[in-house]
């Protein structure tokens, strides 16, 4: 047996530890309503709607009239900046705590460099799915966060966050065969391995060049978790494709345990792939709360996932049985995980925990307002009074985010609005002119 073999076994009977662990917690959970901060009225909640639509109308204008000359931009900046100051001292989904977190001048200029990276990776990538890889890529920025590292984009976080688009999405085409999705997981864990193998076609170049960058970062020898957890999510992905391309129902596979698994799994690799090494409490959160961020996952696309016959712990629910308790025990989970970070010793552990906490909790606010049709009378008559917004509201508000977002140009004055967007969020940088 290779030194490789061993270390991957390794790291395997982690991986299983971690996945008894959470599957024994997710049993004990308590189906209980849970104790939601925040509730509001109706007018409330009708204010608050008006007043994200104006902020977003103005907001949306002024990227319209982002100045052609280089000493006008710095007024503009300003103007935007009072702008989202006053939606965010009257909003209820961010506060100005919050703000300092996810607003501050380094992640803004993460966010900025990976989209330029991205785009000279691959100019044709789907806009969605450079969206799939930013959530990523602030998931690892957080880990740097909890891990008092520098906000940076480093090669590893580029090409993980970059082989999401490139993997998931790949195994969860269902126009794509079973058969052509095995055959290149089978290929590309020889390249994980360190195999040195050519690329027989476009789509397996760009995933051994992303391996090719976390391999720029780490040493094979010297940080073996970086590759062995790599190696692990690959086997969980590989895994998932059992949930795939027929309908089952409870105990007749082991959907809760492949879930458990992959989402663990992803965010452990992502904490792997930030420092290199965990300790053991560290190890033990991350895994958590990537089970966290998967059944969060599951929840908002249960009906889709149910359509494509790929079955999730919620999908296998989805219409047969109401998501009322599943629900509260999933937003009871998240309040245990985050009540236990408290190992995590920085300056700003109270802002970042709040920060994790309220983007959970409204992740899955949001997923409940999309699937209203699953939950009982009671149970969402309950929940509503913790929406931000009214249900209606939530369920087109992300419709409404795309169609804005579609119907302004590429670019105005030479420069890209992605990039204009970026430093009206508060970026430092000097914005060059892009040609398109």
């Amino acid at each position: 047996m290779n030194k490789w073999i061993k270390h991957e076994i390794n790291i395997s009977k982690q991986v299983l530890k971690f996945k008894q662990l959470y599957l024994n917690i997710w049993c004990d959970i308590k189906t209980d309503f849970p104790n939601l901060q925040g509730e509001t009225g109706y007018w409330h909640k009708r204010n608050k709607e008006k007043e994200t639509d104006e902020f977003l109308k103005q907001f949306f204008k002024a990227i319209e009239k982002f100045p052609a000359e280089e000493m006008e931009r710095k007024d503009w900046k300003q103007k935007v900046q009072l702008m989202l100051d006053d939606f965010i001292k009257n909003s209820d989904l961010i506060s100005e705590r919050d703000k300092e977190v996810l607003l501050q001048d380094d992640l803004i200029k993460v966010t900025k460099n990976f989209i330029n990276e991205v785009k000279n990776f691959n100019p044709n990538i789907n806009p969605e799915d450079i969206g799939q890889a930013i959530r990523n890529v602030w998931i690892m920025n957080l880990i740097q966060m909890l891990l008092h590292q520098k906000l940076q984009l480093t090669p590893s976080i580029f090409g993980y966050s970059m082989l999401y688009p490139y993997t998931d999405n790949y195994l969860d085409n269902p126009e794509i065969r079973i058969e052509d999705k095995l055959k290149i997981t089978d290929v590309f864990e020889k390249r994980l391995a360190g195999d040195n193998l050519k690329p027989s076609d476009d789509y397996e170049d760009n995933l051994f060049k992303l391996v090719d960058k976390i391999e720029e970062q780490y040493d094979r020898n010297i940080y073996c978790e970086v590759f062995e957890s790599l190696l692990c999510i690959h086997h969980a992905q590989g895994k998932s494709l059992k949930q795939q391309g027929q309908l089952s129902g409870p105990y007749e596979k082991d959907i809760l345990g492949i879930s458990i698994e992959k989402g663990g799994i992803s965010v452990l690799a992502d904490a792997y792939l930030v420092n290199g090494t965990l300790t053991e409490k560290e190890a033990t959160f991350f895994f958590g709360y990537g089970v966290l961020l998967q059944i969060c996952d599951d929840l908002q696309d249960g009906k889709e996932d149910l359509q494509d016959k790929h079955m999730t712990i919620i999908s296998q629910l989805y219409k047969k049985w109401k998501l009322d308790n599943i629900t509260s025990k999933l937003i009871n989970f998240t309040y245990d995980l985050i009540d236990d970070m408290d190992f995590f010793k920085g300056e700003n552990i109270n802002e970042l925990k709040d920060v994790i906490r309220k983007n959970c909790i409204l992740l899955i606010l949001f997923a409940v307002a999309s699937n209203k049709k699953m939950y009982s009378r009671k149970y969402l008559k309950q929940i509503q009074k913790y929406f931000p917004f009214r249900t209606k509201y939530m369920t087109h508000l992300y419709k409404k985010l795309k169609k804005r977002y579609s119907n302004i140009k590429q670019s105005y004055n030479g420069v890209k609005t992605d990039q204009i967007i970026l430093f009206a969020l508060g970026s430092s940088d000097i914005i060059n002119p892009n040609v398109s």
